[in-house]
């Protein structure tokens, strides 16, 4: 994961030198990423050498750490809510215990 992120940081660096040095102009910026699965949720301590700052997609980690779609689970979640399986909808409200954890 680390190697990937300075990879990329790097190209986007001799981007962003060369249009600065093009345009004589100075841009700041940091180099970050999305943590939007459980292993780079579990390994952001790791991530973290390489970016600057982390961006948590909620939705795609509810999704991959519940094992259920977006898409289809409104067909099925209100059901679940009602019979007690579930407390609420976790896209509409973070699962502390579970996603939030990671």
């Amino acid at each position: 994961l680390v190697k990937e992120l300075e990879y990329v940081k790097a190209r986007i660096d001799a981007v962003a030198q060369s249009v600065m040095q093009e345009t004589g102009t100075k841009i700041d910026y940091l180099t970050g990423t999305m943590i939007e699965l459980p292993r780079a949720a579990i390994r952001a301590h790791v991530i973290a050498e390489a970016a600057e700052f982390f961006s948590f997609g909620t939705n795609d980690l509810t999704q991959t750490t519940f094992g259920i779609s977006r898409d289809d689970a409104a067909s099925f979640l209100e059901t679940y809510r009602q019979k007690g399986i579930i407390e609420q909808d976790p896209f509409v409200s973070l699962d502390v215990d579970g996603v939030g954890e990671l």
